[in-house]
């Protein structure tokens, strides 16, 4: 008989499985066909909006299995997996029909995919404030994961915010004749969006690596990490409504990104470290 949390989630998974072999097939399909990496018409959007989709769905379905349960948990989850599969669904759509998924109104159909993507990220983003409230209130687990799920739900919240503002701003540039993509001289608007989307997942996979580790002070350590999260964010944002391209660091932009970077290789440091001393432990006991 199968596990219960495993029946209850395994159309969620699925759906997270289906999005990430999707993405993976575009970006392959995308290097043997040696298509353009940028532009609205590359197979890059199916391919990454696929993959980190799919990545969202597991870690959602992950997250709520943390949670004190709730009778609605199932609905919840596959709520949440289907509006994300959906959205993903209309952008590879979008793809095959050749017109661009995004700021395309070229015809009524096209009209109607936009809004409907937009509603189902909508839901998707009022899920995710809900998980995030629902995290306060976590089964028995140890500090350090505790804090990776809030931190990265938090994250998780913060970056659909922007993918909105992005949007906006992009319907801003549309009304004055410019790219939807680009803000002022260079800045990329979907920078901000993706530079902690993924927070949700590599936190708790810090947290269990410290777990296995057994290194001290985890909960510290995982903060540290999320704090570089939130000054590369920063770091991303700056760089963005600066009207600046990535590499075009000004003084503040190269702090933002001189402390996240920072913050981030001090953990490496000490992971590296009890790795190596685990190591040394267990041949040394062979």
């Amino acid at each position: 008989m199968r596990h219960k949390a495993f029946s209850v989630l395994e159309p969620v998974v699925l759906a997270g499985s289906l999005l990430v072999a999707s993405g993976l097939f575009h970006l392959l399909w995308m290097w043997f066909t040696n298509a353009e990496w940028s532009g609205p018409l590359s197979p890059r959007k199916p391919g990454l909006f696929g993959v980190s989709g799919g990545l969202t769905i597991w870690s959602i379905a992950w997250g709520v299995k943390q949670c004190r349960p709730y009778r609605y948990d199932r609905l919840f989850a596959r709520l949440m997996a289907g509006s994300l599969f959906a959205e993903v669904g209309l952008i590879t759509l979008q793809y095959w029909r050749g017109v661009p998924s995004h700021f395309n109104r070229s015809t009524t159909f096209d009209f109607y995919i936009e809004i409907t993507m937009m509603v189902l990220i909508f839901l998707v983003t009022l899920g995710v404030a809900w998980l995030c409230s629902r995290s306060f209130r976590l089964v028995r687990m140890p500090r350090a994961r505790s804090i990776a799920i809030r931190a990265g739900l938090g994250l998780l919240l913060i970056s659909c915010g922007l993918g909105f503002m992005t949007t906006v701003l992009g319907e801003v540039n549309l009304e004055r004749g410019r790219s939807p993509e680009i803000w002022g001289r260079a800045g990329v608007l979907k920078f901000p969006h993706g530079a902690a989307l993924h927070a949700i997942q590599t936190l708790p996979m810090v947290a269990a690596l410290l777990q296995w580790l057994r290194v001290s002070h985890a909960g510290v350590i995982v903060l540290q990490v999320a704090a570089s999260h939130v000054f590369f964010l920063g770091y991303a944002i700056w760089q963005t409504l600066g009207g600046r391209s990535r590499s075009d660091i000004d003084i503040v932009g190269g702090v933002l990104l001189l402390v996240s970077l920072t913050l981030l290789l001090i953990p490496c440091a000490m992971i590296g470290y009890n790795w190596l001393a685990r190591n040394s432990q267990t041949r040394s006991t062979a």
